[in-house]
């Protein structure tokens, strides 16, 4: 029987869960999330094979010629070590498939690591890829097209224990909506597919747990079928959160079935509340005087509202992005979190921003969320990053907590969490000896020339 090894490499976000503040947090997890869309692989492989999972997030990883086949994912931020790995393997003689959110961005520059590389699903391409590797023809750049049926996943593989969040359940993929600083693009090329419901709800009683997690890119992008769903979801009686765009707030049969199948928070796509950088982001599912309404009823049928936002559009200043970080707490928002632009491969911001010459590296380690990698327009890399801090410093500010968050009805989750970053990033800054950046001290952050 052959045996195909899939590897997760290591991830640098993964030390958020390496400081011990994070790790009490975390119950001494040793990882956040576990590897899903590898899960998934492992579910569309035929039973004549033998899969294994590697997860190099959760503890060391050992190359050896032990593996007929190994298929490597990565993210942007992974793909260093994602290559080192596969050259490592390869050096050994043992075929490498290369797949996943870069290798499908870039799957030329993926193929000098591999013998085959995957753009999109899974299930689009790897029963191809063992297909061809059965008969001696593996090789090249392979394509999902067309609707897939997305796989249950291999949760057997790995140990829960392991991670923090082991509840991530997959009911769709994808996202209509054609923001140009999104990688579902270049993943899926604007494809969206859902599981069958009875699928999704089986999985769920498999799972055993009263709380999931929807690990989509929007669970509300088909509002038909949604609504079918959660009518059908309310049944199993659990808790549920994921990730929506705003406008689920202008239906409300959409909000009131979301609500009484479990909903106890959305993760909301905001991306700015400025509507010049809206438009260059081509953010188009609202209109930025439409937030705070929207948002209000989302709260009002008792949702929690997570929001974020992208810091360095090209309309963006140090003031306007203070403007953003004063507007999520005007909207009472629970959590927020506040990432900076990054021009993915694959998307159309990066293609835009290759061509204008402003990419400042391609070192993909750094393509993060929490390193600036481009030429902002209207600040300095400094004034950029350091916009970032200052907004986690204000947000998470204990006046912050205060007006947001309410103690009857008592936010539990919400204090926990918030007061975990507020007692997070003051811990980090104490261990670097620095001081945290402040929206108060911005004139100190201008570069001057002699």
């Amino acid at each position: 029987m052959p045996k195909l090894r899939l590897i997760n490499p290591r991830n640098p976000l993964n030390g958020l869960v390496q400081s011990d503040v994070a790790r009490r947090i975390t119950l001494g997890r040793k990882a956040i999330f576990m590897p899903l869309g590898l899960m998934v692989a492992a579910g569309t492989v035929p039973r004549e094979w033998q899969v294994e999972i590697v997860d190099e997030c959760t503890g060391p990883l050992s190359v050896a010629k032990d593996a007929d086949l190994v298929g490597i994912t990565a993210m942007t931020c992974q793909a260093p070590r994602a290559y080192q790995v596969a050259d490592a393997y390869r050096l050994l003689g043992v075929p490498v498939i290369l797949g996943g959110i870069h290798p499908s961005g870039l799957p030329e520059e993926a193929l000098r690591h591999a013998t085959a590389v995957a753009v999109g699903e899974a299930e689009g391409t790897l029963p191809r890829m063992l297909r061809d590797f059965a008969v001696g023809r593996l090789s090249g750049i392979y394509r999902a097209e067309g609707d897939v049926e997305i796989a249950t996943p291999r949760r057997d593989l790995l140990n829960p224990r392991d991670y923090f969040v082991n509840n991530a359940i997959q009911i769709s993929r994808g996202c209509p909506q054609r923001c140009k600083f999104c990688t579902t693009q270049a993943m899926y090329g604007g494809r969206y597919s859902v599981r069958p419901i009875e699928a999704i709800l089986q999985e769920i009683r498999d799972l055993r747990m009263k709380r999931v997690l929807f690990a989509d890119d929007n669970v509300v992008g088909h509002f038909g079928w949604a609504k079918q769903f959660y009518r059908e979801l309310a049944k199993l009686r659990i808790t549920w959160t994921g990730q929506a765009t705003l406008n689920i707030a202008r239906d409300d049969e959409m909000l009131a079935l979301m609500k009484q199948s479990g909903c106890g928070g959305l993760i909301l796509g905001l991306e700015s509340p400025n509507p010049e950088s809206l438009r260059e982001g081509n953010k188009t599912v609202c209109a930025a005087d439409e937030y705070l309404p929207l948002i209000r009823k989302v709260q009002q049928a008792r949702i929690g509202t997570w929001g974020s936002f992208l810091m360095g559009f090209d309309a963006d200043t140090v003031e306007s992005l203070h403007a953003a970080v004063r507007f999520a707490r005007a909207a009472r928002l629970g959590i927020s979190c506040y990432p900076i632009l990054t021009p993915y491969p694959g998307t159309p911001l990066y293609d835009e921003y290759g061509a204008a010459g402003r990419i400042l590296t391609r070192d993909w380690a750094k393509y993060n969320g929490a390193t600036v990698v481009f030429q902002p327009k209207r600040m300095s890399v400094r004034e950029l990053a350091n916009c970032q801090m200052a907004a986690f410093r204000e947000f998470y500010s204990w006046a912050s907590l205060r007006e947001r968050l309410t103690l009857w009805p008592l936010q539990k989750w919400a204090w926990i969490i918030n007061i975990s970053i507020n007692q997070g990033f003051r811990y980090y800054y104490r261990r670097q000896k620095k001081r945290m950046p402040d929206f108060r001290e911005a004139e100190m952050w201008k570069e001057t020339t002699v």
